[in-house]
């Protein structure tokens, strides 16, 4: 419908997207860019310092390259065996220990933006509905981070 008074367009039933998923669209964004940036950095200091790392890139392409079972692989390493799920976290001095964090951390965008969200939906929206389907989202993103 045009109104003509203003010389603009004027829609009926025009609806603008909830505040809750503008909260969760930020707060993708900023996630993305920061580990958009941390996957630009951390590589220069991993390449930089070769030994500063648990598994050294330079030994461990070749191993890599030559076929070596994932043992094999791993006896390079700083531990010298698989040091278990989330072993960056014992190794924060490590520039591939960063390199994980920055992968974990963007890897969990849907976790991160959906427990602000999901608490606006229920308290400031009152949007029941799809609150309770963002903690289902939440509880199977916890669980399939969960070590067995």
């Amino acid at each position: 419908m045009l109104d003509n008074t203003k010389g603009a367009k004027v829609m009926e039933n025009e609806t603008s997207v909830p505040k809750s998923q503008r909260i969760f669209g930020n707060i993708v964004y900023i996630i993305a860019i920061i580990s958009a940036l941390g996957a630009l950095i951390v590589p220069i200091f991993i390449l930089a310092s070769p030994d500063n790392n648990v598994l050294n890139p330079n030994i461990v392409f070749g191993v890599i390259f030559d076929g070596s079972a994932p043992s094999e692989i791993w006896e390079h390493s700083v531990t010298g065996a698989f040091a278990g799920s989330h072993f960056y976290l014992s190794y924060l001095n490590k520039a591939d220990s960063w390199a994980m964090i920055f992968v974990v951390f963007g890897s969990l965008f849907g976790l991160i933006a959906l427990m602000p969200t999901v608490i606006y939906q229920m308290f400031k929206e009152k949007d029941l509905f799809c609150a309770f389907f963002g903690i289902v989202i939440i509880a199977l993103i916890l669980f399939s981070v969960m070590n067995p």
